[in-house]
This record gives structure tokens, sequence and C-alpha cells, in this order.
């Protein structure tokens, strides 16, 4: 059974120690990056890990990888020559447990051995609630591998992204324009008649299941995007819920923000939120 813990501070936090290294440190990482392999953890034979292991089969390409147990893993995560992609449990500073599952990258070295989150933590992508024994978001897993890989792509043509966090992707919401958007109304932390949501995208939404933005994810529906929602466990208040825009093709992320849920801000995408997501139809 997972027992690591992701103290979760940032979206995305990037390797430098000491402020006059950082710059060397990071440029360090993502160029040797492919020279190093990649440690995949599986410490079961649970529904999660075997598609984790399934998903990186098929699709990791960035660098050499071998898969691991969490046994090994503790034993060699000090190790800087080895980078390590594994599910953890995420919690925040001011919650009590954790949960949200992640799948995150990290760079091995000592500063693990403070827990799982350190200045060499890649990326760090919301998968599920915690302890989700259905296997309900695991879909989302052949996505993620590409999505992290990407990013790698991107930060090693452009050094200056690895400072920016999770802004690279937080306004990127233009780059939809002439895109499908398939969005799912359950996701919504208001009340707004179907047509009034259609208007704010000048038509150019279509309303849709759960069952079908899955469908569009598994079946790469080209040219489009859709909307998701990463819920912590039980909905809880006081935890943080994601939203997400992806290409079903491309893989790319267009779209990340999170809330801390309360009465005042329910679970779901904010009247903010689709403000900001349907700017770039209004023209």
């Amino acid at each position: 059974m997972r027992r690591v813990l992701l103290a979760v501070f940032m979206f995305f936090v990037f390797t430098g120690v000491e402020a006059q290294n950082i710059i060397k440190e990071t440029k360090n990482t993502f160029a040797t990056f492919g020279a190093k392999i990649t440690k995949v953890v599986i410490p079961s034979t649970s529904l999660a890990d075997l598609m984790l292991r399934d998903a990186v089969n098929k699709g990791w390409r960035i660098s050499p990888f071998e898969f691991c147990t969490m046994e090994e893993y503790n034993k060699i995560k000090e190790d800087t020559n080895y980078f390590f992609l594994l599910r953890v449990d995420g919690r925040f500073r001011n919650e009590l447990e954790p949960k949200v599952e992640y799948l995150t990258l990290v760079k091995g070295g000592p500063e693990i051995k403070k827990g799982i989150y350190s200045s060499h933590n890649i990326i760090t992508l919301p998968l599920q609630e915690i302890d989700d024994n259905s296997g309900t978001n695991l879909y989302l897993l052949p996505m993620y591998i590409d999505l992290i890989q990407n990013h790698i792509y991107k930060i090693q043509k452009d050094i200056s992204l690895a400072f920016k966090g999770n802004a690279i992707y937080s306004n990127k919401v233009s780059d939809i324009k002439g895109m499908e958007l398939l969005f799912s109304m359950d996701q919504l932390n208001y009340k707004l008649p179907n047509s009034d949501f259609v208007e704010l995208f000048n038509g150019n939404v279509k309303l849709v299941t759960e069952q079908e933005i899955e469908d569009a994810i598994i079946n790469s529906s080209p040219n489009t995007v859709v909307s998701l929602l990463i819920e912590p466990k039980g909905g809880s208040r006081g935890s943080y819920c994601y939203k997400l825009l992806i290409g079903t093709e491309s893989h790319e992320l267009y779209f990340f923000r999170r809330h801390k849920v309360s009465k005042r801000v329910p679970l779901g995408f904010t009247k903010e939120d689709i403000r900001k997501i349907s700017v770039p139809f209004q023209f």
C-alpha cells in the first residue's frame, strides 16, 4: 500500500536550494534529464499501479525508465542519479489529513529524507480523491504521462518557464479558441441555465456528460478540449479542488486553477473561472 506523503505548497516547484545556484541547478536538472534513469515506483498490484505501469510502458519516451518497489525507492531516493515517478498522498499545511492523490515526478537527492516535497520536485498533477478504489480517474494516466514529458520539453527549450510555476498553464486559455470545448455542467459550483452558459461562449461549447469527456480523452478526439474537476475526498471543506482544461489530442494543459472548498466557495468551476475561460470565445 502506498505510504508516501506529499506536502503540497505549489503546483510546480523547481530545483534550486540556494538562491545563487537556482538557475545553474535548474538548467542542469532539465538538460541532463534524458541521460538519467527515471524510476517508476510500483508498490503493489492494485488497479492504479497496474495502469500506471501500462501507461509508462506505452508512453514514456523522454528518458530510460525502470520500475521499482517502494522498498527499493526508500533505499535509493537520495541518489541524484535518478528521477522518481510515483503516486503520492497530498496534504496542505492546514489540512489534518490527505484528501487528494497526485502523480509526481521528483529528482532524487538528500532533501527527500525530509519528505517527498522538496526543492527537487519537478511536477505534480492532481489525479483523484484519496483512497479511491473505483478507478474513476485512472483513464487520465496516459494523458498525464504525455503532459509531464511535454512539460519537460518546454523547459528544455526555454529554461525561464521553470520559474513561472503554474502560470505557464493558467494563462493559456486564449489558445483554445477555434477548438471544440466539451464541458460538463455538473462541474459548476453555481447554478446557471444551460442556455446562458452556452451564450457566454457564443455557442462554441458543447455540454456533455462526464462519460463523454472520458470517451473524448480515451479516443484522443482531435481539436478538442475538455473540462476536468479533481475533487478532494468527500468534497471536504477546507481541502482543495482542481479545475483543468486539457486537449484530448495534444495533451496540452490550457487551464489550471485550484481553490479551497468552503461553504462560500463550493466544489467546482467558479464564476471567475468561467469568465476567464469564456473570454477567447467572445471575440
